[in-house]
């Protein structure tokens, strides 16, 4: 963090990264990780790490998303999925397990209240920060 002694503000360089990775194109994210990870890795692994959103799922082929399913409970993507268009949830559904996409369908049909846009962001995270760990660990590719 810097500091700016006259005022006491304190920016967060991380955060502020990290924030534009995320609406950065595939290959300007690289280009800049790239470029970071010449001067600091493990900044860049962490970066990377973070940058990682749900609608990274949509990049993954089958192979990947199938490897994602052994990972993520059917409800969680259930209600990640109610944010995904169309195409994305009929595809995914029909590469996951009968049981689990029965049981991912009903948590995407289903009404979640005053609290659904909350419980859709926290079950997106959950899938990205299982994307990320996957990725990690050499299991997916991105």
């Amino acid at each position: 963090m810097e500091a700016n002694s006259q005022n006491g503000i304190f920016i967060n360089g991380k955060a502020q990264i990290i924030e534009m990775l995320k609406f950065m194109n595939a290959d300007e994210r690289s280009t800049l990780l790239k470029n970071i990870q010449l001067r600091n890795p493990s900044l860049a692994k962490e970066l990377y790490a973070e940058s990682i959103t749900f609608d990274t799922v949509y990049a993954l082929d089958d192979v990947d998303l199938t490897q994602l399913i052994q990972f993520v409970k059917a409800p969680i993507f259930g209600v990640a999925l109610k944010s995904a268009p169309k195409e994305f949830q009929k595809t995914f559904l029909s590469l996951a397990p009968r049981a689990y996409a029965e049981e991912a369908y009903s948590y995407l049909m289903k009404e979640l209240g005053a609290t659904e846009t909350r419980d859709v962001d926290r079950a997106k995270k959950r899938v990205s920060d299982t994307i990320a760990a996957l990725n990690n660990r050499g299991r997916i590719t991105l």
